[in-house]
């Protein structure tokens, strides 16, 4: 009897022991879930950006249509907003993050994306950011997509 009175309140140590465990367990597959889905909004603009850079078939207006094909991604949003997204387009036709050219030794067309982290994003991304002292070195993305251009030299 008096065992049983004493194992009454293990419960709730284990309870308060496991918890903490658990809540970061599920934040950090959370987080990983929604940097993947920038990642993945992100890679499939590189890549539409790419295939529409690439099928211009006359060398002359390769140059002026980037313009063009970058203006095509500015509504764009970020399904969860940890990166830095701004598509918008200065006054030189640029994106501060999206870069489109041509490879000088061949007629390959690379879309290169640089996104930051977002200080001002989702409030999840900036309390995890917090707790493990991630810094915008640590994570940056860098994607670069190559696809083949259909014009002829």
């Amino acid at each position: 009897m008096i065992l049983r009175r004493l194992q009454k309140g293990q419960s709730v140590i284990e309870f308060a022991l496991v918890l903490p465990l658990f809540l970061l367990l599920v934040m950090g597959i959370s987080y990983i879930g929604m940097v993947m889905a920038d990642y993945l909004t992100l890679s499939s603009i590189a890549r539409s950006s790419a295939r529409e850079a690439a099928i211009i078939v006359d060398q002359d207006k390769v140059d002026k249509n980037y313009p063009n094909v970058k203006k095509n991604y500015e509504d764009y949003k970020l399904p969860i907003d940890i990166y830095d997204w701004n598509p918008k387009l200065d006054n030189n036709f640029n994106i501060k993050n999206v870069k489109i050219n041509t490879k000088e030794d061949s007629t390959n067309v690379v879309v290169t994306i640089n996104a930051s982290l977002n200080d001002n994003g989702s409030m999840l991304a900036s309390i995890v950011n917090k707790l493990a002292d991630i810094t915008d070195k640590d994570t940056t993305l860098n994607i670069t997509y190559t696809m083949y251009s259909e014009y002829k030299k």
